[in-house]
């Protein structure tokens, strides 16, 4: 197999809804799409969400990258077998990405974003040309195959991002009615009474439901442990990215030291973050996503990190991802352990339209089957696409 034709794309997507949390609010969803042509005509697709203050990336600077990129060395590959694909991919050299916050440089996340959609529409397009679907890449480095399995169906968190109180209780009786197991509640806002709020939700979800927070960054190590003593009569599961990046140090040595979990979001960007919160005892559990971790690869490694820690893992996603990601995302929770909880698939719940054919949004109770055929297993449609094109960029 060869490559014979790269290119990038800036797309923005309305929302149905303006969603808002504590750390940023939006009404539209911005995401880099990467389309690659083999020479038997085969096409594969990738698609990463940058977002400035989780990895430092932007559409700017990935496609910034991408122009100081020298992509003529793909065009040298050859592979006869996924893991050939995979092994070629490990190689993968970008550009360095534009200066950016020092911070995220150091850490090893910027340029994470570029390398998400590139990995993926590659790894698409291979898979595809062999007829096998994308998840024989997690088998092919899964290498003594103690972090994979094959299930015929996952099971989706549902959400609560909205203040407004009528909102509140009707999907949270919304999510009781139709099956739900589990519920991430958005916490942290200015103004918003964060306990009465989880008493609220707690009450009209019932106790069978799990219930996890998100704060967003919004507290610091001693609002954490006045929550979590508080809130311990209302079995909340884990609490993520409960302090801010920059005081993460305020977390060192509370692993285990809560009722809930605490989960590490946006300061677990790389293997390098992965590595040093699980030396200092920053957390007891990892929110992993595949845009803001560079990939399917990255995203693996990260897993099997924290499987050899005894860290916990939430597949998360991104606001806004298009059903390319969402896919990417399918694949993972149905063939990978020790996923806990499982966030994503939101397409038709979010999108004002999606630019895949398939319909893969979870259904009731936040079922979806684990999807079948070569690569991603969905198609993107072109002409549904062309509405959301704001910049375009041939990389070969």
């Amino acid at each position: 197999m060869k490559i014979a034709s790269l290119k990038a794309y800036r797309i923005h997507v309305p929302l149905k809804r303006k969603v808002t949390h504590a750390s940023y609010s939006r009404t539209e969803s911005e995401s880099i799409l990467v389309r690659c042509e083999l020479e038997d005509g085969t096409v594969g697709w990738g698609e990463s969400v940058p977002r400035p203050y989780v990895t430092g990336d932007t559409a700017d600077s990935v496609l910034s990258q991408y122009q100081a990129t020298d992509f003529r060395d793909l065009t040298d590959w050859r592979w006869d077998c996924t893991a050939e694909m995979v092994s070629l991919c490990h190689s993968l050299k970008l550009a360095a990405p534009p200066a950016g916050p020092a911070a995220y440089e150091s850490r090893g996340c910027l340029g994470n974003a570029s390398r998400c959609a590139l990995e993926l529409s590659l790894l698409d397009a291979a898979t595809r040309s062999l007829n096998v679907p994308i998840s024989d890449v997690l088998t092919c480095l899964d290498e003594d195959q103690t972090l994979t399995q094959q299930l015929s169906e996952v099971r989706y968190s549902a959400v609560l991002t909205s203040m407004k109180p009528v909102k509140q209780t009707l999907l949270s009786l919304l999510y009781r009615l139709t099956g739900f197991r589990n519920c991430k509640v958005k916490v942290g806002m200015p103004g918003c009474d964060d306990l009465a709020l989880l008493r609220k939700v707690r009450r009209l979800t019932g106790r069978r439901m799990e219930l996890r927070i998100d704060a967003n960054e919004a507290w610091s190590r001693s609002d954490l442990e006045a929550h979590d003593a508080a809130l311990s009569s209302l079995e909340i599961q884990s609490i993520e990215q409960p302090v801010a990046h920059a005081s993460l140090t305020e977390l060192k040595g509370i692993r285990g030291q809560l009722k809930a979990w605490v989960m590490l979001d946006e300061s677990l960007c790389s293997y390098q973050d992965a590595e040093q919160a699980i030396a200092e005892g920053y957390c007891d559990a990892f929110n992993l996503r595949i845009s803001k971790l560079g990939g399917l690869i990255p995203t693996f490694q990260i897993a099997r990190l924290a499987q050899q820690a005894g860290n916990h893992c939430q597949l998360g996603c991104q606001v806004g991802e298009t059903g390319i990601l969402s896919a990417a995302g399918r694949h993972f929770a149905s063939h990978i352990r020790g996923i806990e909880f499982l966030e994503g698939s939101f397409d038709r719940y979010l999108l004002s339209q999606n630019i895949i054919n398939e319909e893969i949004s979870f259904q009731w109770g936040g079922k979806a089957p684990a999807l079948k055929g070569p690569g991603l297993g969905v198609t993107v449609n072109a002409e549904r696409l062309s509405q959301f094109i704001q910049q375009e960029m041939q990389l070969i």
